[in-house]
């Protein structure tokens, strides 16, 4: 099956049609989320990686049945990511940070790497949640109307890019809070000393880290790449 996947592809497409294979990539290190323009080959080089074994790995993964899905319209899409990302984060992120504060407060003298991760994830879920409340009031009903394929003014279509442009920043800042955390931990590795708070808050934040890399996955190379090709065909 590795003939079907060519390493030239790029990284987003590859998930976009194969959702399988995100959690490879997750286990190798590769970025497919904010690093979804990159191809395939290039991705297995930055990371030290041999693409043979690589392509064999996806390949293991690889579902008869994986579709693009471009039927999808904007507005399924947005839909999905609200209700798929956007309600986890609200639910999860506060009681996450109630963990964090905990773990930080009782094992902070014995590991003092703690006090930083929860700086990071107090700084990630500040922006996380103005991010995704800016996405819901302003820029996401901005991109559902690209579906009804009314032509834009050049005004009009420069506001949606500039959005989507802002909103890609976001991205990478969150990714760097999670890549910091990911360091932090050791690769969420659990301390010998570590209680039942201290393995569920390294689970949870592995968990958060997987479920934002597939949000920012879906947005930057699936939602934002079909409003633009609807701002063109306008």
């Amino acid at each position: 099956m590795t003939s079907t996947i060519d390493p030239e592809t790029n990284l987003g497409q590859l998930v976009r049609v194969h959702p399988e294979f995100a959690p490879v990539f997750e286990s190798l290190g590769i970025d497919y989320c904010c690093g979804g323009d990159t191809p395939l080959a290039q991705a297995c080089e930055e990371n030290g990686l041999e693409v043979q074994p690589t392509l064999e790995r996806l390949a293991d993964a690889q579902s008869t049945d994986s579709t693009d899905p471009t039927d999808a319209s904007l507005s399924e899409l947005v839909d999905d990511i609200v209700e798929t990302h956007h309600d986890y984060l609200r639910s999860e992120l506060p009681s996450l940070e109630r963990t964090v504060r905990k773990v930080a407060r009782v094992h902070g003298e014995s590991h003092p790497e703690l006090e930083a991760i929860e700086s990071e994830f107090l700084a990630l879920e500040t922006d996380v949640m103005e991010h995704i409340a800016d996405e819901e009031e302003t820029v996401f009903p901005e991109i559902v109307t690209l579906d009804d394929e009314t032509a834009r003014t050049d005004a009009e279509a420069d506001r949606i890019r500039d959005a989507i442009d802002h909103l890609e920043s976001d991205h990478d800042a969150a990714a760097s809070h999670l890549e910091a955390i990911r360091r932090l931990s050791d690769d969420y590795a659990v301390p010998e000393d570590a209680c039942t708070s201290y393995r569920n808050m390294l689970d949870r934040l592995q968990l958060l880290e997987a479920d934002l890399h597939a949000h920012i996955h879906t947005e930057n190379n699936v939602l934002f790449p079909d409003a633009e090709a609807a701002l063109a065909s306008a």
